[in-house]
């Protein structure tokens, strides 16, 4: 059984999809964390409930009684997905919500799970704990430094799951997921208010002049990597998940415009000094662990997260 935290989110929904579909049992942990419209989580989930290969729990991985929860169900390997995401979100104030979800969550699930003969444990990092270092592509073997308090409670989360690897046997392999875009993407992110704005003919705000760019990568090939990794003997590894070219903002909603074939009302804003001005994945160590057979052009995905967007609002 592969246990999947986060399972209501954008990507565990889509992993969990996908396992299912490839007849493996899954356990789904989700507590429907406040941070976007629980009826979008819901929606997400629709497709998965009813499933017999899959348990759903909502629960809050950071309650004492999780190791008991997960007792007897014979756990293979997990994929700790759930956090608070969202570099924009993170600040002084509410640091100590970031602490608790972010890094104690991670503790407590690593405690939960050791010496339970789990094999694997896959951490979702970020690309925000590279910082803004100067140096592109950005590489797994250069020295972190974030510049957001967000990429912080990302790196902590790696060192914990490096050490409960190192000190209970179990295999760690921690990705640093770069800008994931497609069906069941989180309402806060870019593609996601592109689209639904330009379709509602709302404005669209962008931070800074719109020429910070981005990798971005498509949901489907994440799950797919991540699938091969469960897989696969891969010890204590850092790996990039990216496409391993970059995209501006101002580039990305032209190509949002000539799909749905209408302009958008972009508002142009300060920028966001926590905010990295360009990410772009050194793809090698991933490319030479994951088979990737095609990866998906950019218009199909964008195409998928329209069909998506217009079937949750009604569009």
């Amino acid at each position: 059984m592969i246990l999947i935290t986060g399972a209501a989110g954008f990507v565990g929904s889509k992993l969990c999809e996908e396992l299912l579909r490839k007849g493996y049992k899954v356990l789904g942990v989700d507590n429907f964390y406040h941070n976007y419209d629980k009826f979008i989580k819901e929606f997400n989930l629709k497709n998965l409930l009813g499933d017999p290969n899959f348990i759903f729990l909502e629960n809050n991985i950071l309650d004492p009684n999780m190791k008991r929860l997960i007792k007897g169900l014979n756990i293979d390997s997990v994929v700790h997905l759930a956090d608070i995401p969202g570099v924009n979100n993170c600040n002084e104030i509410n640091f100590d919500e970031y602490i608790r979800y972010n890094i104690i969550a991670t503790q407590r699930i690593l405690e939960s799970i050791k010496n339970k003969g789990v094999e694997k444990f896959i951490y979702a990092s970020s690309s925000t704990v590279y910082g803004e270092n100067g140096i592109l592509p950005m590489s797994e073997i250069s020295n972190p430094k974030p510049i957001s308090l967000y990429g912080v409670s990302k790196l902590a989360g790696e060192s914990l799951s490096t050490y409960y690897g190192h000190t209970y046997n179990i295999d760690i392999i921690n990705l640093r997921f770069f800008t994931t875009y497609g069906p069941h993407q989180r309402p806060d992110m870019a593609f996601h208010k592109f689209i639904k704005n330009i379709l509602l003919d709302e404005d669209i705000i962008v931070y800074g002049d719109g020429n910070q760019k981005r990798d971005f990568i498509y949901v489907d090939d994440v799950v797919d990597s991540i699938i091969q990794l469960l897989n696969r003997e891969v010890l204590d590894t850092v790996i990039n998940i990216g496409e391993g070219y970059s995209l501006s903002v101002n580039d990305s909603i032209t190509i949002i415009e000539d799909i749905l074939n209408k302009k958008g009302k972009i508002i142009y804003t300060e920028p966001i000094i926590e905010e990295q001005m360009n990410t772009k994945a050194c793809t090698n160590i991933y490319e030479k662990i994951i088979y990737r057979e095609k990866n998906t052009d950019i218009d199909k995905g964008i195409n998928e997260e329209i069909k998506y967007i217009k079937q949750l609002y009604n569009i």
